[in-house]
């Protein structure tokens, strides 16, 4: 009998990506969703036997549509395919019903395994029929970074979770092609009128050469610097200015770190730099704009709820550099393909 399956996912590449992956010999009908709301109609509609859910979604992300399935007693059995791969997520998910739990990005064999492993796959059994016609769309520049962008933050806050011992709320990442002086109007996570301290990193690899800004609003220095307790040491001055370097080089190097291994990409940080103390966010971004004329710009916004912390993930990459990104990005798709 025809299984209907529904992908979830509000990158259009992400969902093209599984749906690649997908036996091409599996009798089943696939439907798309781009956020969790969408899921559920699916699911009530019927369209959504199997569900493939992400996380990371704006509308209804993933937590809330598990939550809303098992508050219907829904029938669906949902794998979660994010880049969120925190073990409070994985243990989340399971809690909330989901039948399993897997990273971004996945590959066929482990996808076809999965699902032999619960009976939902023989092989040789029909064949895939694509009923949304959305996989046909070209490929949204903006899309394709927001979705490398997001592996790369899952595998960031996963490494930073671990090393605070709490859970890292994940956004989804806001990615924009802008000039600098309209960057700080561009900011999703922390508010213009915040005051703010920023650490300043430099990177570059493979001919790509762009700047990492962590930005601290002034509220949340305090619970940092708590956070990391006795790994501090000297005045508490002295204490914030090493809270501040010691959390922007974990992100921005575990950043880094994901972005390059999908795009084959060494990339090299620099030592971290104090950019500024309590300073508005557009008077600290403004050497950024006297150096770049157009800039590709990645905002994650990390937040740490239990612990009222937040703070702010910037990559900046200068014209010529996202001309070398694009070419990287084109090899990786065409790796997709395969």
């Amino acid at each position: 009998m025809t299984l209907r399956v529904t992908i979830c996912d509000d990158s259009g590449m992400a969902r093209k990506q599984l749906l690649r992956t997908l036996p091409k010999d599996w009798d089943a009908q696939v439907y798309q969703a781009e956020h969790g709301q969408q899921a559920l109609d699916r699911v009530k509609a019927g369209n959504a036997e199997v569900l493939f859910l992400d996380l990371n979604m704006p509308v209804m992300d993933g937590y809330q549509t598990l939550e809303a399935i098992q508050q219907q007693q829904l029938q669906c059995l949902v794998i979660v395919v994010s880049g969120d791969i925190q073990p409070q997520a994985h243990s989340r998910v399971t809690e909330l019903g989901a039948m399993a739990f897997v990273k971004k990005p996945m590959g066929g064999g482990e996808l076809r395994e999965l699902l032999q492993q619960f009976g939902l796959y023989q092989p040789a059994s029909g064949h895939l029929q694509l009923v949304d016609e959305q996989q046909d769309q070209p490929e949204n520049p903006l899309d394709v970074y927001r979705e490398v962008s997001n592996v790369a933050m899952g595998q960031a806050g996963d490494h930073l979770a671990r090393v605070l011992d709490t859970f890292i709320e994940l956004p989804v990442p806001n990615v924009n092609f802008i000039a600098p002086s309209e960057l700080h109007m561009a900011l999703q996570t922390i508010d213009n009128t915040e005051r703010v301290s920023a650490i300043s990193q430099g990177f570059a690899g493979s001919g790509i050469l762009g700047e990492a800004l962590t930005l601290f609003s002034d509220t949340s220095i305090d619970d940092v610097c708590q956070l990391l307790g006795s790994q501090l040491s000297g005045s508490l001055r002295q204490q914030r200015i090493e809270a501040l370097m010691d959390i922007a080089s974990i992100i921005s190097s575990a950043c880094l770190n994901g972005l390059g291994q999908q795009l084959h990409v060494d990339f090299t940080a620099s030592q971290p730099v104090l950019l500024g103390e309590h300073k508005a966010v557009s008077e600290l971004l403004k050497e950024s704009e006297q150096r770049w004329q157009n800039i590709l710009a990645i905002e994650i916004g990390y937040q740490l709820q239990q612990h009222q912390v937040g703070f702010d993930l910037l990559l900046l990459f200068p014209a010529d550099a996202v001309k070398v990104l694009d070419q990287q990005l084109a090899h990786w798709l065409a790796g997709q393909e395969d």
